[in-house]
């Protein structure tokens, strides 16, 4: 299947590696073909299932063609749609084109559509998307990000609160970046409220957490209870007691980094150290553990750990922080 998504724009490095990573959940991926935040994948993940578990995207179509902006009116001459009405939308992902561009461009590929098939603004059978970026990308609608869902499930809109919490886009893409599948297990040691597991979770995760903190560990069930997320297990533990706990599947974390995060007085590298550790002997065989750390100085701690990918994500003008995937 070749997918056409439209990246966001909050970390493109990130975004890719999200689309990639998700495309992956089945074994077949075979290409991926960026153009900024146009990006076409070849994978057997099915369009539904990309767009349902993406979060730094804002749709999925499945790929007709990619062409020069000149190409489009013979590219689209003769083109079979599976439907009998549609509607066009285009969508600039760059400042190449102007707004005026686009709204042009959507009425002139409607005229060519128009003799053979009916426009429908409301409810077509088919929505035909044009991403213009380098070059214009085609495909058919399979698929629209939930990102208002998303922005709903925020620290502040949780019933318990606190925070340093990773926004949930952020947090969903860390899941993802593991390629845990629907049913499996994903850890995470440093709960905090719950906005790892929480993702997790509504993805069809078995969701298994811990704290130090007791206060935390309540917080956690609490939110995962509110959005009607049942399958976890959430215990108050050291990160070193993992260790004798049965493997799972995927480690996402977001550990404690700063001053207002709590680590007991520990230094953080101890900590850390003790974490990679933790997970290491926890993680199955060839199971990826996907961590946010602080610096790359952390990413020598993981002795035991294959670093596959580091992506940092500029959180503000004085915070970087890396988004880190390890193999076991």
């Amino acid at each position: 299947m070749r997918h056409l998504i439209e990246l966001s724009g909050e970390s493109e490095i990130l975004a890719n590696a999200e689309a990639v990573a998700i495309g992956s959940l089945y074994g077949n991926f075979s290409s991926r073909e960026p153009d900024g935040r146009a990006l076409v994948l070849t994978s057997g993940t099915p369009y539904k299932e990309m767009a349902s578990r993406l979060a730094l995207a804002w749709s999925v179509s499945e790929h007709l063609f990619s062409c020069e902006p000149d190409e489009m009116e013979s590219r689209f001459a003769g083109l079979e749609l599976p439907g009998d009405t549609f509607r066009i939308r285009t969508s600039r992902l760059d400042d190449r084109h102007s707004p005026e561009e686009g709204v042009k461009l959507a009425r002139h590929i409607g005229g060519l559509l128009s003799p053979k098939y009916k426009v429908d603004l409301k409810r077509p059978d088919v929505e035909v998307r044009i991403l213009m970026a380098s070059k214009f990308h085609v495909g058919i609608l399979a698929g629209e990000i939930d990102r208002q869902s998303l922005e709903s499930r925020k620290s502040e809109n949780r019933p318990f609160k606190h925070p340093i919490s990773l926004h949930p886009k952020l947090a969903r893409a860390l899941v993802n970046l593991t390629r845990v599948r629907k049913g499996e297990t994903i850890l995470d040691p440093f709960c905090g409220t719950g906005g790892i597991l929480l993702e997790a979770g509504l993805v069809g995760c078995q969701a298994l957490g811990g704290d130090i903190d007791a206060r935390m560990v309540d917080g956690t069930v609490q939110n995962l209870k509110h959005y009607d997320v049942d399958n976890y297990k959430i215990k108050i533990m050291d990160v070193s007691d993992w260790s004798g706990e049965n493997q799972v599947d995927a480690i996402a974390t977001d550990p404690p980094y700063g001053r207002s995060a709590s680590t007991a007085k520990e230094p953080i590298g101890s900590l850390y150290k003790r974490a990679f550790e933790a997970c290491h002997n926890v993680l199955k065989d060839s199971g990826r553990l996907a961590i946010v750390l602080p610096a790359k100085k952390h990413i020598a701690l993981a002795e035991d750990f294959i670093l596959e990918d580091t992506y940092p994500v500029r959180v503000h003008r004085s915070l970087t922080r890396y988004f880190c995937i390890f193999r076991k």
